[in-house]
């Protein structure tokens, strides 16, 4: 049975807030070959459905309680030439006629663009990209194309800036900050035993000895899923957490500013800082089975 560890050691009431952190045993996503020639990737979330509760730390709410969420979103440019070459790229492959669909879709773009450079601010930009490359084959130096066009023309090709989404992010960490200040006997021996258990779950493992590899690998860390909770329920308004790594951790012993022991040299007062970081991204899909509270 897995051991619980609680700062204070008092009763918890029904309307109690608390933080709770289970300790689980790490285990890797892995590789999964999905169905029809498809391909999945296992994720971390689903290898530690089942794995082994090591111990529950109950701990007073931390002194700053607050969720971070962001959206990868970055600028991106594509002027009107190129979108133009990727679209008949495009319908040439769909064609199938590789050969004839390649000089069908040339000579249109071709007609496409004649008019923009039969304009004066089209003939001094494409006067600007010939000067470019005659100044390469005379030089070796490469010149900057924009800004030729510009000089000549006061213009620059339009870029169509757009902000466009780059890919998942995972979420910033969260930072803890707990006051322990023990206030008996076994409640010192239960600070020591909650500091200990965190430092040693964080640590990588180097395994059993003789184990397979000789000591040439090392074994991750176990995990750690965290809950905000009132009373025996979870808590109904705060946000949820994926399982997370512990990436950091301090220890204060001097909390008061100066260093005091109690007379079996237990610290008058000691600041646990804790960083979590959440093992897999937040997905919208992941809002649908959480009925209440603000999700994650």
């Amino acid at each position: 049975m897995a051991q619980i560890l609680r700062y204070p050691k008092a009763s918890i009431g029904k309307n109690d807030d608390f933080l709770q952190v289970d300790v689980v045993e790490y285990k890797p996503p892995g590789l999964s070959a999905g169905s029809a020639g498809s391909f999945a990737l296992g994720t971390t979330e689903q290898a530690l459905g089942g794995s082994k509760l090591l111990s529950t730390i109950l701990l007073p709410m931390p002194q700053s309680v607050a969720d971070s969420n962001s959206a990868n979103w970055g600028e991106n440019t594509l002027n009107a030439a190129l979108a133009a070459g990727l679209i008949a790229g495009k319908e040439t492959i769909e064609s199938g006629d590789f050969v004839g669909g390649a000089m069908s879709k040339g000579q249109e773009l071709f007609s496409k663009f004649q008019g923009a450079f039969t304009s004066g601010t089209g003939q001094k930009t494409a006067s600007s990209v010939f000067s470019k490359l005659a100044v390469q084959a005379l030089t070796g130096q490469d010149a900057n194309i924009t800004g030729l066009i510009s000089r000549e023309t006061g213009a620059v090709v339009n870029q169509n800036v757009e902000m466009l989404f780059q890919g998942v992010n995972i979420r910033t960490a969260f930072q803890f900050t707990f006051d322990l200040i023990p206030r008996s006997q076994s409640e010192a021996e239960e600070i020591k035993t909650i500091i200990r258990t965190f430092k040693q779950e964080m640590t990588p493992r180097k395994g059993a000895t003789g184990s397979t590899g000789g000591g040439f690998f090392v074994k991750s860390p176990n995990v750690f899923r965290i809950q905000y909770r009132t009373g025996s329920k979870p808590h109904p308004f705060l946000n949820k957490f994926k399982p997370c790594a512990l990436t950091n951790m301090s220890v204060n012993y001097s909390g008061s500013g100066q260093y005091a022991t109690f007379n079996d040299a237990t610290p008058v007062h000691m600041i646990l800082s804790l960083q979590f970081q959440e093992l897999s991204p937040i997905y919208a899909e992941d809002y649908q089975n959480i009925k209440e509270g603000v999700g994650y």
